[in-house]
């Protein structure tokens, strides 16, 4: 069976095409996303199994949806219950059909979920629903989120690539739905948050991207050819694995995969679905001598190059293969949770935004931003407005979406300008200070969510930050951001607030550490994502000041491809309040990192904490001054304390470079000082951070103790050598295949008779070298293998697990005990089927004034 484009399949598929997914659930309302192949008008059913295990309807709602191209349509369609006596009840479990039809129709009269054709391409199947409804469950479910936050259960993770390295692991959140449905729902979890990167705009797969590419021709049918500015050609004629020169050069952009950026819109609307839903996806990807032949025609791969190239093609095949694979379980299980989203770069490119100097290349390329204007509209309309239903209800939303509906592509149109304004694009000619400025109809990618004695904010941590200088760290909140999305969202039933960042608000400091001393090798903040909370000092503690008035919050993030648990006690030393913060970060979903760098975070730094620190639990200490004015008096007393311990150069460098970091803040790690130093000038505030260990136990104290210089000393060696034998058996093929087409019959066959035989006695011997060849390569083949099995192993430490993984949170609340679980699920290395767990745990407790470190 070979490739079939799209407009081959287009109509034997079913009406959705990706989809359902349920996203916001309140006790008022329910809204679920969907994407159709034909327009309809869709009403939302939700029901409630009575007594008598009858569904009994509890809330309606119906929305036409938006046409996207003539083969794609979306919708988020929202139900609303009528009236107060008929909230949802918070905890609870309710279903819900889906009906198809036009607006005269009544449901009875109307296909819907269960409709042949309809989920299924297949008319005659008998259990059309079974893809996406459990065992023992009548339609497709979600819980209300619970009333108490003791009984709040909530799945989160980040970054889900599909040709990512590692068993994909967003489906093992269909495991946990079906055993608790197994288990008469006994802790199903309520909510899942995907903490950005949804999608992997910048990075994809190049067997993936011609797909993506012909599907998106065939979704926005109907559509003017998205022409791209500066070149005035067609996005479909910037080929695979040809890009990187218009991604480079033209967009400024500065990911390191651009020869298969995605571009145009239809490309990044159809990752989406390819990302969610398996309907669209060919029964098999092109092969690599079929796209060899569309992309080089008449050309062999015969150099080494080309062949390394064939190779890394094969690979990517079988790893979409693999994340094709699990797509039935996502789906299923997105049919089945309560679903929220974040925008972070990878969704519209890498760096985005990152710093001001990205925006100024950027932002003033036609190119780049049209490419981040179609990435924008593929995150409004695939993520935000299952969000924020109710925004896309307002005039703005509403204005969006009837732009979007009414438009062809033509960039010319009131359309287009409408749809640069709604999704915010920035001003083209940015000021290089301050923060990015949007059109006041923008609509916000930043919202929250209220239960009764707790509360969520998402945050919009890419679009709203802080610029000082081009090439600095950038603030990844302005003050204005902090007002509009922590303080005038604040719910003053809320025990505790769970606040969703796309990057970790407490990092592990060894990380942060090598991205602010890089500095001195390499000044831009790209290569290693330099775009940490605490790199930026002043926003940082701006950012923990405004939120110690929340008293207990705990942060969900994703973003660093690693896992891991953290921890801040904050003391105001003036007003004598304190704070307690936890940091449980889940990531990634599908992208591992490298072995051999995994490793040494995951085992390796911990080990070495242990070391320096002598076994002793990992902190650490901070003492915080607030300059306010023209205040130079605790600046100069500081750094004349410093300068008078310059022979302790190790403890002293470090911290006259740290004075001078923020004009608003001086922060100053706690250790170290003489006795009295800070008498005359005591703190403005002081706070420790923690690093939570986990339940993960080790057989063997030396069984996993970390060689880091096999890396260069066997690793690198090995792979040369099986470099050279690849070398040296391309060019005794190419002999071969030269001294074969010389043999070969001649119209006399008794001609030349004793130069054929010398010809086939030479080519007999160069197949024995080629055997000969063989057995050292495979053996190399296999060391290179077993050592990468071997520092596999190595990815799961007791602070920090790198496999891919979703992490479950949940709490521990009464008035004895205020402690929160983060329950890190990943998969077995040694099987694949089996889930493995460790819990990071800590307490929401409020710190003790007299527990705050001590002054020297």
């Amino acid at each position: 069976m070979s490739w079939a484009s799209l407009a081959e399949r287009i109509e034997q598929l079913p009406l959705i095409l990706a989809g359902p997914i349920v996203r916001r659930v309140e006790s008022t309302q329910v809204t679920v996303w969907l994407a159709l192949k034909e327009a309809r008008n869709v009403t939302l059913c939700i029901y409630a199994r009575d007594e008598h295990a009858q569904l009994q309807e509890q809330a309606r709602g119906t929305h036409r949806t938006i046409r996207i191209g003539d083969n794609l349509h979306l919708v988020a369609v929202t139900a609303r219950v009528s009236r107060e006596a008929t909230k949802l009840a918070w905890g609870e479990l309710y279903y819900y059909n889906l009906y198809f039809g036009d607006e005269e129709q009544s449901t009875a009269e109307m296909a819907h979920l269960g409709t042949p054709g309809i989920l299924t391409a297949d008319i005659n199947e008998a259990e059309p629903l079974q893809s996406i409804v459990y065992p023992g469950q009548p339609l497709p479910g979600f819980l209300v989120p619970a009333e108490d936050v003791h009984d709040l259960r909530i799945i989160h993770g980040s970054c889900r690539k599909p040709h990512g390295t590692g068993k994909e692991t967003l489906s093992a959140v269909d495991s946990l739905i079906a055993n608790a449905c197994q288990q008469n729902g006994t802790a199903r979890p309520q909510q899942l948050y995907m903490t950005g990167d949804q999608i992997y705009a910048d990075d994809v797969a190049t067997p993936l991207l011609h797909t993506l590419t012909d599907a998106g021709h065939i979704l926005l049918a109907g559509n003017q050819k998205e022409i791209l500015p500066g070149s005035q050609l067609p996005a479909d004629k910037f080929l695979p694995r040809m890009r990187k020169n218009v991604i480079l050069n033209q967009a400024r952009f500065t990911t390191g995969h651009a020869d298969n950026h995605l571009i145009s819109f239809a490309e990044y609307i159809a990752m989406y679905l390819f990302s969610w839903s398996d309907v669209l996806w060919p029964k098999e990807m092109l092969s690599v001598e079929a796209f060899w032949a569309w992309l080089y025609p008449g050309v062999h791969a015969e150099s080494v190059s080309q062949e390394k190239e064939q190779t890394h093609y094969r690979e990517e095949l079988q790893q979409l293969a693999s994340f094709h694979s699990t797509l039935p379980k996502v789906r299923r299980a997105l049919a089945n949770i309560a679903t929220y989203m974040i925008c972070d770069d990878h969704d519209v490119t890498d760096d985005w935004f990152l710093d001001e100097n990205w925006c100024q290349h950027v932002l003033q390329k036609p190119l780049g931003r049209r490419i981040i204007r179609n990435g924008l509209l593929a995150y409004a309309l695939c993520q935000a407005w299952g969000n924020t239903p109710e925004q896309f209800a307002e005039p703005n939303g509403a204005a969006l979406l009837a732009a979007v509906d009414s438009w062809r592509g033509d960039e010319n149109t009131k359309q287009a300008e409408i749809i640069a304004t709604t999704i915010g694009m920035p001003n083209r000619h940015f000021s290089g200070k301050g923060s990015l400025q949007r059109s006041e109809q923008a609509l916000r990618w930043h919202y929250s969510y209220e239960g009764p004695n707790y509360q969520l904010i998402v945050m919009d941590t890419r679009t709203q930050r802080h610029y000082c200088t081009p090439k600095d760290f950038p603030g990844l909140l302005s003050e204005e951001a902090m007002r509009t999305q922590i303080e005038q969202i604040e719910c003053e039933d809320a025990e505790v607030t769970l606040i969703i960042s796309a990057t970790p608000v407490i990092g592990v400091d060894f990380v942060e550490t090598v991205q602010f001393w890089s500095r001195w090798r390499v000044t831009d903040n790209y290569a290693f994502d330099r775009e940490a909370w605490a790199l930026e000092w002043g926003t940082f503690q701006s950012f923990l000041r405004t939120l110690s008035n929340l008293k207990r919050v705990v942060f969900l993030s994703g973003d660093v491809h690693y896992a891991f648990g953290s921890s801040l006690e904050y003391w105001d030393i003036q007003t004598r309040q304190s704070a307690k913060f936890i940091n449980f970060t889940s990531s990634p979903y599908c992208n591992e990192g490298s072995g051999a760098q995994i490793s040494v975070l995951a085992v390796g730094y911990p080990r070495l904490r242990s070391l320096l620190r002598g076994g002793k639990e990992p902190r650490l200490d901070f003492f915080v001054w607030d300059i306010l004015g023209h205040d130079h008096h605790t600046l100069n007393y500081l750094l004349a304390t410093i300068r008078k311990q310059l022979f302790r150069f190790w403890w002293s460098v470090p911290r006259l470079i740290a004075a001078q970091r923020s004009p608003s803040e001086i922060v100053m790690p706690a250790w170290g000082w003489v006795k009295g130093a800070f008498d005359n000038i005591p703190p403005s505030r002081s706070y420790r951070i923690r690093y939570l260990t986990n339940d993960l136990k080790r057989e063997s104290k030396d069984e996993h103790r970390p060689h880091i210089n096999l890396t260069r000393f066997t690793l690198r060696p090995l792979r040369a050598a099986l470099g050279g034998i690849n070398i040296l058996q391309i060019l005794n093929r190419r002999i071969q295949g030269k001294l074969r087409a010389r043999t070969a019959p001649q119209i006399e066959p008794n001609a030349n008779s004793a130069k054929e035989n010398l010809l086939e006695e030479v080519i007999e011997q160069s197949e024995k070298i080629e055997r000969k060849l063989e057995r050292p390569r495979s053996g190399l083949m296999n060391a290179v293998l077993n050592y990468n099995q071997w520092l596999s192993r190595w990815k799961a430490g007791n602070l920090i697990v790198g496999y891919n993984n979703i992490s479950e949170i949940s709490f521990h609340w009464n008035n004895e005990k205020k402690e929160v679980t983060q329950k890190l699920w990943w998969y077995n290395p040694d099987n694949a089927e089996q889930l493995l767990a460790a819990e990071y745990a800590d307490t929401l407790e409020l710190p003790r004034p007299g527990d705050e470190p001590p002054l020297p």
